[in-house]
């Protein structure tokens, strides 16, 4: 196919696809992922009805009550009906997954549809398990400062990051956190609580206001590990408002620009 000169200067050389992230997760990782995600949304009602009959067999059945959140579950053929909500539907499921572990193929079905990436089957360093697509190649951070702002990061320090901090002498930071400790030793730690009254700060006390919209962190290189791994997969972004993933439909910030500022400020 021939076009004008200038229709074939416009013609831009295509970008290589970019490999998709993964996770490996264990049997035992898995399922304790499925009880994570249930817990930590709203209940979705949807995906608990799709999973039932991949959970419970194919004889099991889901029908809508009275009202929008009364959910009538019934087992095999014979069943009673048992009435619940869709948060005690969703305990239902992660139970009966942990009571009667499944084959790792029904597994990889269930996670595709729970975490709304490609999931196959395979093994590491000769260890069965699952390799779940998280979606975080397409992800840039646009600096929205919203998941700074809104989540509740509060119980989420590990003892790695007092470590981190203490070993930078970055007492600053040490000061904004309350470590929990078990025979001596921090196991755990609380973020942020204001010094001066004990009680957690209303917002992170790193964040910035660069430009209208746009927010960086102080303490973008060293900042904890929370904050490093969200949002982790595009369903975690999707379902907690995060905007990283709208680049392609909206006019946001480049991978570039959002690297670039000379005194690595910026949120991730």
């Amino acid at each position: 196919m021939t076009g004008s000169k200038h229709q074939r200067e416009k013609i831009l050389p295509e970008q290589p696809a970019r490999q998709p992230e993964k996770i490996f997760l264990t049997p035992a990782e898995a399922l304790a992922a499925i009880g994570i995600d249930f817990a930590q949304y709203a209940p979705q009602i949807e995906l608990f009805c799709n999973l039932v009959p991949l959970v419970f067999g194919n004889q099991a059945l889901v029908t809508s009550g009275a009202t929008r959140d009364e959910l009538w579950l019934r087992i095999g053929a014979r069943g009673s009906p048992e009435r619940l909500d869709g948060r005690q539907l969703g305990e239902r499921l992660v139970a009966r997954l942990q009571e009667a572990p499944l084959p790792l193929e029904r597994l990889a079905a269930i996670c595709y549809q729970v975490f709304r990436g490609r999931t196959v089957t395979g093994e590491t360093d000769g260890t069965p398990g699952l390799w779940v697509e998280t979606g975080m190649e397409d992800f840039v951070c646009q600096r929205c400062g919203r998941c700074c702002s809104t989540l509740d990061f509060k119980n989420g320090g590990t003892a790695a990051d007092w470590e981190r901090f203490e070993a930078l002498g970055r007492k600053d930071i040490l000061d904004w956190i309350a470590p929990i400790r078990h025979d001596g030793r921090v196991v755990a730690c609380r973020l942020w609580v204001d010094p001066l009254t004990g009680r957690f700060a209303d917002g992170c006390p790193w964040l910035v206001k660069d430009a209208p919209g746009r927010f960086g962190c102080r303490i973008h290189e060293i900042r904890p590990e929370i904050c490093r791994q969200y949002p982790g997969s595009r369903k975690h972004a999707e379902m907690t408002g995060c905007i990283g993933f709208c680049h392609r439909q909206r006019k946001g910030i480049s991978q570039q620009e959002a690297t670039s500022d000379p005194r690595k400020v910026f949120h991730g």
